[in-house]
């Protein structure tokens, strides 16, 4: 088998469903095998799945075991000798064939992301030059990306290495991963694949944006669903991130990032009011803060 391509599902039917589709378009000249795994949707999306797609398999799962914990649910019923990771709110716009041709040629990459694109077609970055910081965090989102853009100025149609890819659509080679082991399930939703990259990287493989597979990806189907929980879940993933495998010191430091930022934030709301997005947002800084205590 050259591909098998695991795409995590959690209540987002219709995207899904084309998205498959998109894979199969796509699929011409490789031998390949898609997994579906969802965390527990309660919109059919498993029915969907069997009822249009019969050659998929589909993987049930009676409670949402995060992405980390579904990806290698996948990985473990996989034949391919390249694993690919695919958002179910992402369409295919390439062949898929020049990634099984790349990683086979090249047996210093461990990993390779893809170019990436929005609805309107502007570039979608989804590769990464630094890992996450305090310093990084102090900033608004938009700065951090301006400054990435600024410090580290890359060409999305070209190949190059770079330190971590999203998991928008990862490959990794079945060696890497028989050698590195899956994604770590103690994360539940982000920076599993910056922590994946990590230890790729670490045990000696290059991890690469690799521009021939192209993907629209609209982004947040499923996190905008549970808002309040995932703001939280981002920032616990990123500590976790640092606390294994940079420096106790540096994991400090972006507590007290947060700490301050979270605190800016809720005074922020505060002075505008109660508006029920402002509610919210409140409530999930709130949130955060009581779970800092427990890092």
């Amino acid at each position: 088998m050259d591909l098998s391509i695991a795409i995590v599902s959690w209540n987002t039917r219709e995207l899904l469903d084309d998205c498959l589709r998109s894979v199969f378009e796509n699929a011409n000249d490789i031998e390949l095998e898609v997994i579906v795994v969802d965390n527990a949707s309660s919109d059919g999306s498993a029915e969907m799945v069997r009822e249009k797609y019969p050659q998929v398999k589909v993987i049930e799962n009676d409670e949402n075991v995060g992405f980390a914990g579904a990806n290698n649910q996948a990985y473990e019923v996989s034949s391919g000798r390249h694993f690919m990771i695919l958002n179910p709110d992402t369409k295919v716009l390439s062949p898929l064939a020049p990634i099984v041709q790349f990683l086979d040629s090249n047996a210093d990459v461990g990993a390779a992301g893809c170019k990436c694109v929005n609805p309107d077609m502007s570039i979608q970055r989804n590769w990464y030059d630094y890992y996450p910081s305090a310093l990084w965090e102090m900033l608004p989102h938009r700065v951090r990306e301006l400054g990435q853009s600024l410090i580290f100025r890359r060409d999305a149609d070209s190949l190059f290495d770079t330190k971590w890819v999203g998991g928008q659509c990862m490959t990794v080679k079945r060696e890497v991963l028989e050698s590195v082991g899956g994604m770590d399930p103690d994360y539940f939703m982000y920076s599993e694949e910056t922590d994946w990259c990590f230890r790729i990287r670490r045990a000696g493989w290059r991890v690469c944006h690799f521009p021939k597979i192209v993907i629209l990806h609209y982004g947040g189907q499923s996190t905008k669903l549970a808002e309040v929980r995932m703001l939280v879940e981002l920032q616990r993933s990123k500590y976790r991130f640092i606390a294994r495998n940079l420096s106790v010191e540096k994991a400090r430091m972006f507590k007290a990032a947060i700490w301050v930022k979270t605190l800016l934030q809720r005074a922020g709301l505060r002075l505008v009011g109660n508006a029920r997005e402002g509610c919210a947002r409140y409530a999930a800084l709130t949130e955060l803060q009581k779970s800092i205590g427990g890092w």
